[in-house]
């Protein structure tokens, strides 16, 4: 087999542009807190709702382990004649009852730990969204006009 030289292969292997080295230590400095930036106190009902319900829907995977074990149990027992199969009858509906309940927890602690994190991100892009009008709006028209990106540079372009 004969090999090509990629002519792009040069382009490929250099280095991206890269940020200058003030906005690249910021960004290796920030830390996991600063998801948190826009939270208040009425968003934590949101999040430690979250939480609870992510536990919740922690928990039940080893529990869904255990009950699996507990029915493969069963079918040993069964298979070595320790249990007649009118006692594994009975003892399966009884697991099966357990594991629908604990599947229905399961379903219903995911549902919520969905709702309670999409509220959560709902209300920290509306706190995001008002402090960054709140904080434009405040500012001197003279600001703006000096931009050199947005509407004021864009303008006299577009008149030009």
């Amino acid at each position: 087999m004969a090999t090509t030289i990629n002519p792009n292969a040069t382009a490929r292997s250099e280095k991206p542009p890269s940020l200058n080295d003030e906005e690249q230590d910021y960004i290796t400095n920030v830390g996991w807190r600063t998801l948190f930036t826009f939270a208040t106190k009425q968003h934590m009902p949101a999040l430690l709702g979250g939480i609870a319900m992510a536990s919740v829907a922690a928990l039940s995977m080893p529990a869904f382990a255990i009950l699996y074990g507990l029915v493969f149990g069963q079918y040993t027992s069964y298979g070595e004649g320790s249990i007649s199969s009118s006692q594994l009858m009975s003892n399966m509906a009884r697991f099966c009852v357990i594991l629908t309940a604990l599947a229905t927890l399961n379903w219903i602690a995911n549902s919520f730990y969905y709702l309670f994190f999409l509220m959560f991100g709902e209300l920290q892009a509306r706190s995001a969204r008002n402090r960054i009008f709140d904080a434009l709006i405040k500012k001197d028209m003279a600001w703006f006009d000096t931009r050199e990106d947005g509407i004021a540079a864009f303008l006299p372009t577009v008149q030009m």
